[in-house]
């Protein structure tokens, strides 16, 4: 317990009649202190008293939208508390959570005033968790305080804390994918295009575009047939928003605009295409993701909910892709047909014996496997990824790959004050097919 303004003021007062009495030898002075003791003594008791009650009001009950998660999977809890606070006193309560458990947005804190009767309000947040294993919210902080005295306590018995949450690991890299192969091609999954109508079947000419073969036909036929079709249709970009890690100092006002660029593109997305698909990521983080979405309303809600600097549980930072080792590998051969320097020739032996074992025990990173599951189903012809730009871009470099792959067009939007030294070499990485900035 400790005392407040209030109680320090009078023990100052305290000390200086006694003093007095001390000095002038007045009972009627030294009486003076003496009250005002008894009277901090009444007080301590009965705060003491008030703040025993509050504690054994309070009730907890919480709850998590699921019990098993992968590591970095964000999950929503809502926390309902019920306080009975007398009057005169203030009572604050606030969730304990694992550092773990980064708190993504919401509120994990509220604060109770004077009732005659008990306080139920609710605490409302999303959290995503950083390292696999089993938790179990470890309970809240009770504060309380009144104009003389303040205290606090930890309350983690069995009745506040629970439920528990099982967060499974998740590997930095996809397992190895079975793939179907026909002679020495393999074949992937494609998306066909859609249209008002197939007009017509024809055979295969080279050049011909690859997801317009109608697989069947050309199986019963024993020959490669293409569709043509009677007019394609205008197709609704995908928006991808990388939001920024809250951990980065993020310029208020770029986001700002990032924000209201996302907000109409999306806009527009669903008044011209009649639908809108957005992915929210955050580094190498899949965040959310909204499918072919009708209801502007909902559409915008989704956005409010999520657009927000947030805690980012996987990085990579500058990963090297294959093609990059690969290229590396090629560099380091041609220095190496040139080089006369036995110990620079040893040197670059070595470094590309280290590149050669990285390509071999690389594989499919998670995310690159997450990005092509959720873009596979889509039928897009162009995307659009929105970023500050600022951190580490590999997860972006992926994004792009899979896009080209699947020949999808790749717009990158960034902020107009972005320096063009930066832009100029990250459009050289990325290779997009446009780096444009939103103003």
């Amino acid at each position: 317990m400790r005392p407040r303004r209030c109680t320090q003021g009078l023990v100052l007062i305290t000390l200086l009649l006694s003093a007095c009495a001390f000095i002038l030898d007045d009972l009627a002075v030294l009486l003076a202190a003496a009250v005002l003791v008894c009277g901090l003594v009444g007080l301590y008791i009965h705060f003491d008293r008030k703040f025993r009650a509050v504690v054994a009001s309070v009730e907890v009950k919480r709850s998590s939208e699921r019990s098993q998660v992968r590591k970095g999977t964000t999950l929503q809890v809502a926390t309902t508390v019920t306080v009975s606070v007398p009057p005169g006193m203030k009572v604050r309560i606030q969730e304990n959570l694992s550092p773990v458990l980064l708190v993504q947005d919401g509120v994990t804190s509220l604060t109770a005033e004077p009732s005659p009767s008990p306080v139920t309000q609710k605490m409302l947040y999303r959290i995503t968790p950083a390292v696999h294993g089993e938790f179990v919210f470890s309970g809240i902080s009770l504060f309380a305080s009144d104009p003389f005295f303040e205290d606090d306590i930890i309350l983690s018995a069995e009745r506040f804390s629970g439920p528990g949450i099982f967060v499974q690991p998740t590997g930095l890299f996809e397992p190895a994918a079975h793939r179907v192969t026909a002679e020495t091609r393999e074949i992937e999954k494609m998306s066909v295009l859609s249209g008002f109508g197939i007009r017509s079947l024809r055979e295969y000419y080279a050049g011909d575009d690859m997801r317009r073969i109608d697989w069947k036909q050309s199986a019963k036929h024993n020959k490669i047939f293409v569709r043509e079709y009677m007019g394609v249709m205008n197709l609704p970009p995908l928006l991808i928003v990388d939001l920024p890690w809250r951990g980065e100092g993020v310029p208020g006002r770029d986001f700002d605009r990032m924000v209201a660029a996302v907000a109409g593109l999306a806009e527009y997305s669903v008044k011209t295409y009649q639908y809108v698909s957005v992915l929210l990521i955050s580094g190498p983080n899949i965040l959310h993701f909204i499918g072919e979405e009708k209801d502007l309303e909902r559409c915008m809600t989704t956005l409010r909910k999520w657009m927000h600097p947030v805690e980012r549980a996987t990085h990579l930072y500058r990963m090297p892709d294959r093609s990059d080792l690969r290229a590396e590998i090629r560099q380091i051969d041609g220095l190496l047909s040139e080089e006369r320097d036995p110990d620079e020739a040893r040197f670059l032996t070595h470094l590309r014996r280290s590149y050669q074992t990285g390509l071999q025990e690389q594989r499919v990173l998670a995310f690159t496997g997450q990005v092509i599951r959720t873009i596979s189903p889509l039928t897009i012809e162009e995307i659009y990824l929105f970023t500050l730009g600022s951190g580490d871009i590999s997860h972006i470099r992926q994004i792009v790959r899979q896009a080209q792959t699947m020949k999808i067009r790749m717009h990158i939007r960034l902020p107009a004050q972005r320096d063009p030294a930066w832009c100029g070499s990250a459009k050289g990485a990325l290779r997009a097919d446009t780096l444009e900035a939103f103003a």
